[in-house]
């Protein structure tokens, strides 16, 4: 009865490792084959804009401005910087 249990849980595991497996798998050669086949837009060479002067410091505006050029590589742009 045992031997029934034990093979049963063994099956049933191989199983679902190999199902999962094939899940992670599958997941992987999707991103690759969108990364790699998706069309994506030309890349400009805007200069990089700078928002309407506040009370905030330049020091404290070129890490923002950089800040988001690097989060969104080159497509970002801070267009309103509101000081609370």
């Amino acid at each position: 009865m045992f031997e029934t249990a034990w093979s049963v849980f063994g099956i049933g595991m191989v199983t679902i490792f190999l199902i999962l497996g094939l899940v992670v798998l599958s997941g992987n050669l999707l991103i690759w084959a969108v990364n790699r086949f998706a069309a994506t837009p030309p890349e400009t060479d805007r200069p990089a804009t700078r928002p309407q002067q506040t009370g905030i410091d330049e020091e404290t505006i070129a890490v923002l401005v950089s800040a988001v050029e690097w989060a969104t590589r080159g497509q970002g742009r801070i267009t309103h910087i509101q000081e609370e």
